[in-house]
């Protein structure tokens, strides 16, 4: 179940629905890893395709945009966004399932050649991140801790 939804739904606009599924990773300096767009900084993770399942995507992304196999350890929180897709020139309302996760090898190089990975302090993770919904999964995070 959706916990929070972010972002302004404008009644103009018809938004196409994005689910998407992004890891927390956080290495011992309590830093969280982000993916460095041109446009801003992002969870890693992505949307998913097809029938596959979230742990199945999330590995899958986690492999593309990092080069990192992972494993995923706890689910944190289901949130929402609406928002102007830059980088799709489209409305979306994206749904977002947050998971922690931990870096297990890396076994190759992104094949995302315009992401690069960033640790942020998890203090500055909240006010960096590009997207609301992201921001909120990292608030829960720091609630747990």
């Amino acid at each position: 179940m959706v916990e929070a939804v972010f972002g302004e739904k404008l009644a103009d606009q018809t938004y196409i629905d994005r689910k998407g599924v992004y890891a927390i990773i956080m290495n011992e300096k309590n830093e969280v890893a982000t993916v460095k767009l041109p446009h801003g900084y992002f969870l890693p993770g992505g949307g998913l395709e097809g029938e596959e399942s979230k742990e199945a995507c999330l590995r899958r992304e986690c492999l593309e945009e990092l080069g990192w196999e992972i494993e995923i350890n706890e689910y944190v929180c289901q949130a929402a966004n609406y928002h102007f897709s830059i980088y799709r020139d489209k409305y979306l309302y994206s749904t977002g399932y947050f998971y922690l996760a931990s870096k297990v090898d890396e076994v190759t190089e992104p094949i995302e050649q315009d992401h690069e990975l960033v640790w942020l302090p998890l203090e500055d993770c909240i006010s960096e991140l590009f997207l609301d919904h992201q921001a909120y999964a990292i608030e829960k995070v720091s609630q747990m801790l």
